[in-house]
């Protein structure tokens, strides 16, 4: 077609729109093919944490029932302020780092498992070690996960 055409500059118009169009689409396709996978490290991170609050709420009844001694209470309610803390802060991951929700998830599942085993006297007492670092593990995978921890490991 020459530039001459009187339908030239409406062809042109359309290519260049359709460009753009084509331009704003490729920019949108990585974020698209990672949805699905942000979708299931959200959820597990989810279900981790309400296996983490079940414990805390079973280990509160033992202690309230006395299986275990009383003062087990405090740390089951420690234990759901701090589930409350880790939702909060791995609520919404940034792109490309929602994996880290999933290494969090595992790290507070096994938080979960350890203290009620802990509370009874199956684990010795030196295991404490074992759920307080997966607690200070699940929260700087969750904060750096949700955004919290860019800004420090910048600074």
């Amino acid at each position: 077609m020459d530039e001459d055409d009187p339908q030239y500059e409406a062809t042109f118009a359309c290519l260049v729109h359709a460009g753009n169009a084509l331009l704003t689409y490729e920019a949108q396709v990585p974020a698209r093919l990672e949805q699905p996978h942000v979708e299931v490290s959200t959820r597990s991170f989810t279900v981790a944490l309400w296996a983490h609050v079940a414990c805390a709420v079973l280990l509160g009844v033992a202690g309230g029932i006395g299986w275990i001694g009383g003062g087990w209470t405090l740390l089951a309610l420690v234990q759901l302020i701090g589930t409350s803390v880790f939702y909060s802060v791995g609520q919404k991951p940034l792109p490309g780092k929602h994996r880290q929700l999933r290494h969090a998830a595992a790290v507070l599942g096994v938080a979960a498992v350890a203290v009620p085993l802990l509370a009874f006297g199956v684990l010795p007492w030196w295991v404490w070690l074992l759920p307080l670092l997966c607690w200070v593990a699940g929260y700087n995978l969750a904060s750096e996960a949700g955004g919290d921890g860019a800004g420090k490991a910048k600074a």
